[in-house]
């Protein structure tokens, strides 16, 4: 039997914090946790969409916010694939540009600021149950309250160069974490509704996160999506579910590109597409198999406001390994180096140029960047 795949967005959800919510501690608890997974993008319409086809920006089409649903035609992303093998197909998102309807037999917006979400979804589920008429279930889910507190109590109060902002870490961090754990909340509840409907036993439920949430960390970046720091490029993946391994966590470097060949490879679809990622089925399923760390991911964005915008095409990239982050600012033509062991905070900047290591990042990332 096939089984029902469902991915639920916490939007904006910070690896560091999900300690904060006992709720989502205790799904964990059932399931296995990539906790240093590296977004292609930190903002939602570009993560989602390297996730869901399983190609960088610059390959699937989006590589800016203002390029919106310019996923290419020729790609086949998750929606297409699963209503190809028999699955019906539904999504609930924030807004129609996050992702295409393409693929999709059911693809509907809810209202952020009106809609409850813990009465919108269980609808939504017992829609999708009554018409996919016994085929089984591709889902997305999205969870926007964390977004929702971002706009109202950051980006509608303050402008992006406001000291009183990036004064107040603190009072910002208390803020995130009420969001957080009412995502945690929303997290058990659904788990609990999918049980109501005998969804839970053949289903593979995965929580993740699209990017994280900015503090104040960072002067010029208010929320997501200027720069490429940890804090909102490192980003966690929670698979639950049939045959997955329970109370299983790694910090492991992965990629969001490596989310497409896993799921297609836990599906058992039959199918071959040229992708970058790497399947990690066998570290979800066996026990006695560890996760195999990467040895560099890539990510790279284009701000939507700050000192160096850039909405139309990414200025910023970064190269990460298990230690070390390479960055470059395009705009600036600034490199910065990390040493993310002894600076997980990324505070000190030691680059030279001239160690073995940073040359080797320095071109791996140019190649990067400057591919055709």
């Amino acid at each position: 039997m096939k089984p029902n795949i469902i991915f639920v967005l916490l939007d904006g959800a910070r690896w560091d914090r999900l300690s904060k919510s006992d709720e989502f501690q205790e799904i964990c608890e059932n399931g296995t946790l990539l906790n240093n997974v590296s977004t292609a993008m930190p903002y939602t319409i570009g993560s989602i969409n390297v996730t869901f086809s399983g190609l960088y920006g610059k390959e699937n089409g989006i590589d800016g916010y203002y390029k919106m649903l310019r996923l290419k035609k020729t790609i086949k992303n998750f929606p297409e694939i699963f209503q190809s093998q028999g699955y019906f197909t539904g999504c609930d998102v924030l807004t129609d540009k996050i992702i295409p309807d393409r693929g999709f037999d059911i693809h509907q917006v809810h209202d952020e600021y009106n809609d409850d979400l813990f009465e919108r979804h269980p609808e939504f589920i017992k829609k999708c149950i009554k018409n996919a008429e016994g085929k089984p279930l591709f889902l997305f889910l999205y969870f926007s309250k964390i977004h929702t507190i971002t706009v109202s109590e950051v980006l509608k109060k303050y402008e992006w160069n406001d000291k009183n902002f990036y004064d107040n870490k603190e009072k910002n961090l208390e803020r995130y974490d009420s969001g957080f754990k009412e995502a945690g909340k929303y997290s058990k509840f659904i788990m609990n509704e999918l049980e109501k409907y005998n969804l839970k036993e053949n289903t593979i439920v995965i929580f993740f996160s699209d990017h994280g949430t900015g503090v104040g960390e960072r002067f010029g970046e208010r929320n997501y999506g200027s720069f490429t720091y940890e804090e909102t490029i490192r980003t966690f993946y929670l698979f639950t579910g049939k045959n997955i391994q329970k109370n299983q966590k790694t910090d492991s470097l992965r990629a969001t590109v490596d989310i497409f060949p896993t799921i297609l490879e836990l599906c058992e679809f039959d199918l071959e597409f040229e992708r970058p990622g790497k399947s990690f089925v066998d570290y979800l399923i066996n026990q006695e198999n560890e996760l195999k760390e990467k040895d560099f991911t890539f990510s790279e964005t284009g701000a939507l406001h700050g000192p160096y915008p850039s909405p139309d095409i990414s200025n910023v990239f970064a190269i990460k390994t298990p230690q070390h982050k390479m960055m470059y600012s395009k705009t600036q033509k600034e490199w910065k180096f990390f040493d993310l062991k002894n600076d997980p905070m990324e505070i000190n900047n030691i680059f030279t140029g001239e160690s073995k290591t940073e040359k080797e990042l320095k071109e791996k990332l140019e190649e990067w960047f400057n591919r055709k």
